[in-house]
């Protein structure tokens, strides 16, 4: 059965709708109902809290918990806010982003000020959800700026990850945030997305250990209530759409019931049954025409009846109007609202939203107040859970000290060093020395300013490339030249953050000017031994694309943008050493690149330390450990071109290129080198439910310490249903000195060896299965084993 004929089967047809279950539950099934507690009593469980306080609550009061616009409008003047909005004369659920542009101290005493106005209005002194970006450190003024999503997920080091986003909780819950709308778990299999750069790449396994490690680094472990220093998730977009076609933001997906199953909601699975996430953000887009935030299959049938969640559904900003007035499948505004709060959107994230008609609907006979109510609880459950009825609203001087800590600035640079990617070293042109009396020419549009991506405060704040180099040269005897070499583009680089800002015009730079500014370059490139090219991308050229105005962050191409290209073979001409290092957003195709120069060090967006850690990467006072979270096409023509294709997805070659990725997934090479072994099963047969111990040897056979991700993947070698020709199912980062030779153990089960049906059933077959091991997706050493039936 597909997706239209089982919402067909659920039920209530709307004019211009799709269908809807009319249907409601508690949402806290696991607390009974106790309506004599008192719900300030902290010895009862937020469900059962939950539940006694919205039995007291009437309609209105109820209805006020589902609205949650943007911070500013309420801090600016609570009581014209409320002439404006009358729902807020009995509270709100929730704020989006109260940091605004002060810093820590000023920053969390604004939220003492704002959670007294909303406490004051509700007559059981309600406090809001802060709802604050998080997705690579807390999006405010002053702090920790740690390395882009995607960036951290070339680091592939899970542990490195939750200590981040422990951090990140830590520096957000001291401003006075419970909550946040983090990670970003969308599959990104079309790197002209221009959010991209918010994933943790193409891979389903890779992203949902990441899930796991940022959920559990932001949330703590799973408990009845949240420790102190901890805040809510909002994992998002629930779901699909990092696979919406065309590469382009908002566009709808065409995903199976099958691969919908087994890759697209596989992280998402991750973070709530295994981690415990607290909350889920739904997609802009649509699956198969029903938008996710009207999708009762999606955000009922799955999310609450099959994996049991009991946390609350936030709408992604205004989205829940864009039903009726982007999708088409509402009629009316009105209609919209209906739609979305019977499927499951608990609240809305909108400045003038559409859930303040809910009241109103509910008299007129257009909902069930049961809707209104459920939702309520989701809320005032998450809320108790987080610890909001029992903690001081902010802490101004805990604020102050953990913002950009000097604990948390070395992680930050940790991560950065352990993320950096080695693509390229020809003739083991890296590392420096050091300690050679050289003069290095660092150009390109990325080598003197700071790049860290979207979700940053702005102005940026960090240590650019350029900066890196002089400081490390110090003392030194080489010497530090700088020219700009080309421009990408000009008059400020991704100055939008908030959906409404219409106003994101991009400014492209001069080819005429650019090509005056390589001449210079080259002739400041004569009087150097070595050149350092830093070139890529920018905030303007990858960003998201909003709903608002004419905003642009998608892509048609993936090379390197405007005269970047002419420059680099100018500079290579020249016959000179010349390192290139990539610093962007969304993945690229650097063919000129690729093929023409001899090392090439790719960094993403590393972060508010990235130029210190690339400095002690180029000069190996570090050893690069990087590899790539995602497939490197050569062209968009490529596209998809993500490593996990069924058999026929890849096999054939175009007519004028093959059909072999510019760098595979899982590529990143070091300064030493390492032997990673076949894959040893022990024992090697099992039944189809057991599970195996694996075993990989890997040496370091290099002169140096370094360390090797050793990737182990499976293939299903005869299955009913077309599988992938290699799963990732296990990776481990090995830190190896020379000559040091390590067993590395995985354990695989079920969940590795089977799959799920389009009812998310994990099917368990038997037969042969491979198993792979290596460094990256393509050099691998295979072995098997067999499964039997039980």
């Amino acid at each position: 059965m597909n997706r239209r004929d089982v919402l067909k089967n659920l039920g209530v047809v709307g004019t211009g709708s799709i269908a809807l279950a009319n249907t409601a539950c508690s949402a806290a099934d696991t607390g009974a109902s106790v309506p004599d507690i008192d719900f300030r009593d902290r010895s009862f469980s937020p469900a059962q809290r939950a539940k006694a306080l919205i039995n007291q609550m009437t309609l209105e009061e109820a209805a006020a918990q589902l609205n949650c616009p943007r911070a500013a409008d309420v801090m600016a003047d609570p009581a014209a806010f409320q002439v404006k909005h009358p729902y807020f004369e009995h509270g709100i659920g929730g704020v989006y982003s109260a940091s605004l542009d002060a810093g820590p101290e000023e920053n969390a005493k604004a939220v003492i000020k704002l959670q007294e106005a909303v406490v004051e209005r509700s007559r059981f002194g309600i406090p809001a959800f802060i709802y604050e970006e998080c997705l690579h450190g807390l999006l405010a003024t002053g702090a920790t700026q740690f390395p882009q999503a995607i960036t951290m997920a070339c680091a592939f080091n899970p542990k490195l990850v939750e200590e981040v986003f422990s951090a990140t909780a830590s520096e957000a819950k001291a401003r006075g945030s419970q909550a946040c709308f983090s990670p970003n778990l969308d599959v990104c299999t079309d790197p002209r997305w221009g959010r991209s750069e918010e994933t943790w790449g193409e891979d389903p396994y890779v992203i949902s250990v990441a899930a796991k490690a940022i959920v559990t680094g932001l949330q703590g472990p799973k408990a009845d209530y949240l420790q102190n220093d901890k805040i809510a998730t909002s994992v998002k977009h629930f779901a699909g759409y990092g696979q919406g076609i065309g590469g382009r933001n908002f566009a709808p997906s065409h995903i199976g019931p099958v691969e919908l199953q087994n890759v697209t909601l596989a992280p998402f699975r991750a973070a709530v049954n295994d981690a415990g996430a607290l909350g889920l953000m739904a997609s802009h887009g649509e699956i198969d025409g029903v938008p996710a935030h009207a999708d009762v299959v999606l955000l009922n049938d799955i999310l609450r009846e099959d994996w049991g969640f009991a946390g609350y559904v936030v709408s992604d900003w205004d989205d829940v109007r864009r039903i009726h007035s982007l999708h088409g499948v509402a009629a009316s505004e009105a209609e919209a609202a209906t739609m979305a709060l019977k499927a499951g959107v608990d609240i809305e994230l909108a400045n003038n939203g559409v859930y303040m008609m809910l009241p109103q609907l509910v008299r007129d006979g257009a909902i069930s107040e049961t809707f209104v109510r459920r939702a309520a609880e989701r809320i005032l459950y998450a809320k108790f859970k987080c610890g909001l009825f029992d903690l001081p609203f902010a802490q101004p001087a805990e604020a102050k000290r953990l913002s950009r800590s000097t604990e948390h600035r070395a992680l930050a640079l940790k991560m950065a060093e352990e993320s950096a990617i080695l693509l390229k070293n020809e003739n083991n042109l890296l590392p420096l020395d050091p300690n050679k009396s050289e003069r290095i020419l660092v150009v390109g549009p990325n080598a003197a300013s700071v790049h860290l991506g979207g979700y940053s405060p702005k102005p940026f704040v960090g240590v650019s490339l350029l900066e890196g180099l002089r400081a490390y040269a110090e003392g030194k005897s080489m010497s530090i030249d700088y020219a700009l070499g080309c421009e990408v583009t000009v008059g400020g680089e991704g100055t939008n953050e908030i959906e409404t800002d219409a106003d994101d015009t991009v400014s492209f730079a001069s080819a005429e000017r650019n090509r005056e500014l390589i001449t210079e370059a080259v002739a400041a490139a004569k009087n150097v031994d070595t050149i350092i090219l830093a070139v890529g991308g920018n905030e303007s050229t990858a960003q998201e694309a909003y709903f608002a105005g004419d905003s642009r962050g998608d892509r048609d191409d993936l090379d390197l943008f405007g005269q970047q290209n002419e420059l680099a073979e100018a500079l290579l001409e020249l016959g000179k050493p010349v390192i290139t290092v990539l610093i962007h957003g969304r993945p690229l195709s650097p063919q000129l690149i690729a093929a023409k120069c001899p090392a090439i060090l790719d960094a993403f967006y590393p972060g508010e330390e990235g130029g210190h850690a690339l400095a002690k990467i180029l000069f190996g006072d570090v050893n690069p450990s990087g590899k790539l979270p995602l497939t490197l096409v050569r062209n968009v023509g490529q596209i998809p071109g993500f490593y996990y294709q069924q058999p026929t997805g890849r096999f054939r070659n175009y007519v004028d290129s093959d059909s072999t990725p510019l760098f595979p997934f899982g590529h990143g090479l070091s300064y030493t080198r390492f032997d990673v072994g076949a894959p040893q099963a022990s024992p090697n047969e099992i039944s189809v439910n057991g599970s195996v111990k694996v075993y990989v040897t890997v040496k370091n056979i290099g002169r140096r310490s370094g360390k090797e991700v050793v990737q182990l993947y499976v293939r299903d070698d005869i299955a009913s249903r077309a599988r992938p020709i290699k799963l990732l199912r296990g990776f481990k980062k090995v830190a190896l000195e020379p000559g040091e030779e390590r067993r590395v153990e995985f354990t695989l089960g079920p969940e590795d060896f089977g799959f799920r049906n389009a009812e998310g059933e994990l099917l368990l077959e038997p037969g042969r299965i491979i198993l792979m091991s290596g460094a990256n997706s393509e050099d691998l050493k295979q072995s098997s084993l067999h499964l039997r039936n039980i």
